[in-house]
C-alpha cells in the first residue's frame, strides 16, 4: 500500500505487552506500521524494542500519579520527550494522553472506551455496581474534564468502535464526522476443536474471565448467577485472569455469596500461557457494564471458545447474538444465568457459535486495521498541508 507518511511518532504507555487491548493494540500497530514502510519512533515506559525499522524514546510517568496508567503525568512526559523531535505526525494510542501535547506536528489519538464520556454526576449512580463508588466518582469527575480538552485540540480521531465514537461525539460535542472507526486487529491463529475436547470442557464445566477492572467487566454478576448455577451444574467453577485493583473486595463478595470455594483468582497470566486457559474453560464469560471493543472476545473465539458479552458498547458490533456468541443486559443474573446453562447443555447453539465465531477472526485482522490507519494518517497531513 502507498502512503506519503514516512515517520511517525507512536506515544503509548504500553508496549510490548499484551495483558490489556491497548497493549495488544499498540505493539500490533507500531510492528505493522514497520513493516509497511513507515519510520516509527516509539515513547513509552519499559524496555526498547528489538524492532528492526522502529526508535524508542524511554519515558515515566510520575511515582506519585494516581491516574490509571500514569496516564497523565505521561503526557507531560511525551510533550517534554517529543518537543524537538521530526516526524509528520504523532499518535497517541490512548488519546487522553495528549492533554499536555501542543506542539506544530498534527496528533491523533485513538480512543478506546467511553466511560468516562458515559460519567454521571451524581455519585449514587455507581453505587449499586461498584464497591469503590465513592472513589470511582471523584476519579471518572476528574478523567471527563481532562479528556474533553484534551480530545478536542486533536487534529484527528480514531475510535475502537462505533458505538465509543457516538458517546464521545454526544458527550463532548465533537462531530461524529471528526472520529473515525477502525476496528481493532489481532492476527490470531485459529486452533480447531474436537469432540474428545468438547467432552472434557464440558464434564469439567469451566467458566472464564479475563479482564483488568474486574467490576466493570461484569465479575459481581457472574458471581451471583453462580451462586445458581452451583446447585445445578455439578463441579462447575469459575476462573477469574487478570490484574484487578480491587481483588480483596471482590473475594469478600464470593464469600458473602456462598462461592468462594468455587472461584480461582489467577491475577495477570502472560501471554504465553493465556491460552492454556481459554482451551481448558467451557464458556467465556464477560457481561461488562461498559465496554468499547474487547479483544479478548477474538482471543477465546481463535480457541474455539463459545463467548457470553453485554450488550453494551461496541461489544454488538463484535457479537451477533446467538450466531457468533450470546449477548445479555448487563447486570440481569437471571439472564446470564440462562446463558450459560444454554452453551453448556446445548450442544447445537454452542457448536454454531464456536464456528462462526471462527469466521469473525478474518474480519478483525492486523492487516486491515494498519491499512486503515495509514490511510487515516495520510488525510489528516493532506488536510495539514491545505491548510
Amino acid at each position: 500500500m502507498q502512503n506519503s507518511t514516512k515517520h511517525i511518532i507512536l506515544c503509548t504507555q504500553q508496549f510490548g505487552n499484551y495483558w490489556s487491548g491497548l497493549g495488544a493494540y499498540s505493539t500490533h500497530l507500531a510492528k505493522g506500521l514497520v513493516q509497511s514502510g513507515v519510520n516509527v519512533t516509539v515513547a513509552s515506559p519499559g524496555i526498547p524494542p528489538d524492532v528492526e525499522g522502529m526508535d524508542f524514546i524511554s519515558v515515566s510517568p510520575s511515582k506519585y500519579d494516581p491516574t490509571h496508567g500514569g496516564w497523565f503525568s505521561l503526557s507531560y512526559a511525551y510533550a517534554k520527550a517529543i518537543k524537538n523531535t521530526k516526524a509528520d505526525l504523532i499518535h497517541f494510542t490512548d488519546a487522553r494522553e495528549s492533554f499536555a501535547y501542543k506542539g506544530n506536528i498534527p496528533s491523533v489519538g485513538t480512543l478506546h472506551d467511553d466511560y468516562f464520556a458515559r460519567h454521571k454526576w451524581n455519585p449514587f449512580y455507581y453505587k449499586n455496581d461498584y464497591v469503590d463508588w465513592i472513589k470511582r466518582w471523584a476519579y471518572y469527575s476528574f478523567v471527563t474534564i481532562m479528556e474533553r480538552r484534551a480530545l478536542r485540540r486533536l487534529a484527528g480521531r480514531l475510535a475502537n468502535s462505533n458505538a465509543t465514537a457516538k458517546t464521545i461525539s454526544n458527550a463532548y460535542n465533537i462531530p461524529q464526522k471528526n472520529i473515525k472507526t477502525i476496528y481493532l486487529g489481532m492476527d490470531l491463529e485459529i486452533v480447531p476443536i474436537d469432540e474428545d475436547l468438547e467432552n472434557k470442557r464440558l464434564t469439567n464445566p469451566t467458566l472464564l474471565l479475563v479482564g483488568g477492572n474486574n467490576q466493570r467487566k461484569g465479575l459481581p454478576n457472574i458471581l451471583i448467577a453462580l451462586k445458581s448455577l452451583i446447585k445445578e451444574i455439578p463441579g462447575l467453577t469459575l476462573q477469574v485472569v487478570g490484574k484487578n485493583q480491587n481483588l480483596n473486595r471482590m473475594k469478600t463478595l464470593a464469600n458473602k455469596l456462598g462461592v468462594a470455594d468455587y472461584v480461582e483468582f489467577l491475577g495477570w497470566v502472560s501471554p504465553e500461557n493465556i491460552h492454556t486457559y481459554y482451551r481448558q474453560a467451557s464458556v467465556f464469560v464477560m457481561p461488562s457494564l461498559m465496554e468499547g471493543f474487547g479483544l479478548v472476545f477474538l482471543e477465546a473465539m481463535a480457541q474455539g471458545l463459545p463467548v457470553i458479552g453485554g450488550n453494551v458498547g461496541g461489544t454488538p458490533e463484535l457479537i451477533q447474538n446467538e450466531e457468533n456468541g450470546i449477548l445479555i443486559s448487563p447486570g440481569d443474573s437471571a439472564i446470564l444465568q440462562n446463558a450459560i446453562l444454554k452453551l453448556l447443555n446445548d450442544r447445537n447453539i454452542r457448536n454454531k457459535i464456536i464456528q462462526n465465531g471462527y469466521k469473525t477472526l478474518e474480519k478483525f485482522s492486523v492487516k486491515n486495521m494498519v491499512n486503515d490507519t495509514i490511510k487515516y494518517y495520510n488525510g489528516i497531513l493532506n488536510d495539514s498541508i491545505a491548510c
